[in-house]
């Protein structure tokens, strides 16, 4: 399992850089007052996608405590972590782009869920068509009241405003070298290895922002000590 799978945050306190975003998302979580649309935008590898499977654990977990945080070890929980709720769905916008994809979405999106909610996560949605975004206005102006839409993408200007305006809109930043340099400490303290601080400031300056980047050369790096 790569780095970035394994050491995936599963809770908004693990998310790095996005303070202002998940502060907001656990307040709404602690109040279980959520909005049926949100949309993520914001660079490659700073947490999108991670925060919305978090986001859709929390609306799910069957034993919230009161600190907006989804408990994790719940069935509900586990199976958003491994990728198998009932509920929620996660659909790749460069794949499932097409008016035909979209309009099944709407149609099963009337379907009662098992569990407390649908979620619908469409990453890098600014690749859907144009008929796709006018078939899945309709849904994001009058959802079911089981329905979370969550729209992650690296490019908010291609996001209609007709869409965009109907959204929560959570701005990402890139995630700051001193954070990533954290995070790439402990991953090596977790698998004993002893690693540089310079080598892991280097990795930090040259990801450019991008955790994602940065656990993938720290892995590499970690093969050739082992």
């Amino acid at each position: 399992m790569s780095f970035y799978t394994e050491y995936r945050p599963h809770s908004f306190s693990e998310v790095l850089g996005q303070d202002q975003a998940t502060a907001i998302l656990k307040k709404q979580a602690v109040m279980h007052q959520f909005h049926h649309a949100y949309l993520l935008h914001g660079p490659s590898g700073s947490g999108k996608t991670t925060t919305a499977r978090i986001l859709a654990a929390a609306l799910n977990c069957e034993t919230m405590n009161g600190t907006g945080e989804p408990c994790g070890v719940c069935p509900s929980c586990q199976a958003v972590i491994e990728g198998r709720h009932w509920d929620v769905m996660e659909i790749d916008g460069a794949r499932f782009r097409g008016i035909d994809d979209i309009k099944d979405l709407c149609y099963k999106a009337y379907f009662s869920p098992m569990s407390k909610k649908k979620v619908y996560i469409i990453d890098e949605c600014h690749q859907l068509t144009e008929p796709a975004w006018a078939a899945l206005l309709k849904l994001v102006e009058e959802p079911p009241p089981h329905l979370v839409i969550i729209l992650c993408t690296t490019a908010r200007d291609k996001v209609p405003d007709t869409i965009a305006s109907r959204c929560q809109l959570y701005p990402f930043n890139k995630v700051e070298p001193e954070c990533m340099k954290a995070k790439l400490t402990r991953i090596c303290q977790t698998i004993g290895i002893e690693a540089d601080a310079r080598h892991l400031d280097f990795i930090a300056q040259s990801s450019n922002g991008n955790m994602r980047t940065a656990e993938n050369i720290l892995e590499q790096v970690c093969l050739l000590k082992r």
